[in-house]
């Protein structure tokens, strides 16, 4: 594949909104509705395709990345306010999901990617976005669904966007200082094994990421724009666009939605990307429908 296989001769980004603080972590739900986070204004969107983005809630201290889980609650990482929530879409009602470890509360919470269990990974960097100070190592973690929180990674510099593969057992983990990044099997919940060096020398520092049918990896790397990577970490070209976060959406998930500073822009796409958790999950439960034998 190229890049020409995904987007469309002359495709130009659609300004959904502008006039934001710092848009971040769109999060699609299983319609293909996108919430997105402008944290320096504490605020979440809600963008329903064909209508303006319209308020969420303006409570969601530095709210940064965010995804839903299996039963459509939003997970957000509130990283000035040093902890991952998750919100009830429907009463806005929420719950801490974790705050510290071994008794000290985290750096800044960045972007996280929760597995088909509810538990998530999560980046734990520092950009001091209200002036906290650093207080441990930049690492990343994984809650697990009842609350328990571990170290899972320690090998960047500074970790940002954080993506779960499709099938759960793959992670993904962009090292923004080192300009890098790695990709871990998973074992099973918050258990990582063979840790590598997927891509290196990016020469731009990356931010959140996401993946499409074909299990491209998209890495936002703001000003450098989107460099789209193929299964085997080969470049497949990039997509000239400032840009924090991305995601998939649109009714059919072949719209890439991006958090692009003080705005928010729709790309529309070739191709489909990777299904939110609560479509996955529910794919994963549903029974299998019986064969019928010829004679039927």
């Amino acid at each position: 594949m190229s890049i020409d296989d995904i987007l469309f001769p002359g495709a130009e980004p659609k300004v959904i909104g502008a006039g934001y603080g710092f848009t971040e972590g769109p999060a699609a739900d299983e319609h293909g509705n996108v919430y997105f986070s402008d944290g320096q204004h504490d605020s979440i969107y809600y963008y329903v395709p064909g209508q303006p983005p319209v308020l969420f809630v303006n409570d969601s201290t530095d709210a940064n990345g965010m995804m839903l889980n299996t039963r459509g609650e939003l997970y957000v990482c509130e990283g000035a306010a040093y902890r991952v929530v998750a919100i009830d879409v429907r009463t806005k009602q929420k719950r801490v999901l974790c705050s510290q470890i071994d008794g000290q509360h985290f750096n800044e919470p960045n972007d996280l990617a929760i597995d088909l269990h509810d538990g998530f990974y999560f980046s734990d960097p520092n950009y001091q976005h209200r002036g906290q100070p650093t207080v441990m190592k930049q690492d990343v973690y994984y809650c697990s669904a009842d609350g328990r929180v571990s170290r899972v990674s320690t090998v960047c510099f500074k970790p940002n966007g954080v993506l779960l593969s499709a099938d759960d057992r793959t992670l993904y983990v962009a090292d923004a200082r080192g300009q890098r990044i790695f990709r871990y099997d998973v074992l099973g919940p918050g258990q990582l094994a063979n840790e590598r060096l997927w891509i290196d020398r990016l020469g731009a520092n990356p931010d959140g990421l996401t993946l499409d049918e074909h299990d491209n990896l998209y890495v936002c790397c703001g000003k450098a724009g989107i460099k789209v990577f193929d299964k085997h970490g080969q470049p497949l070209g990039t997509i000239d666009v400032f840009a924090a976060n991305c995601c998939f959406g649109g009714p059919d998930f072949s719209t890439l939605m991006v958090a692009s500073a003080d705005r928010f822009l729709a790309i529309p796409t070739k191709i489909t990307g990777m299904k939110p958790l609560p479509v996955r999950a529910k794919a994963q439960a549903a029974p299998a429908r019986p064969c019928l034998s010829a004679s039927a």
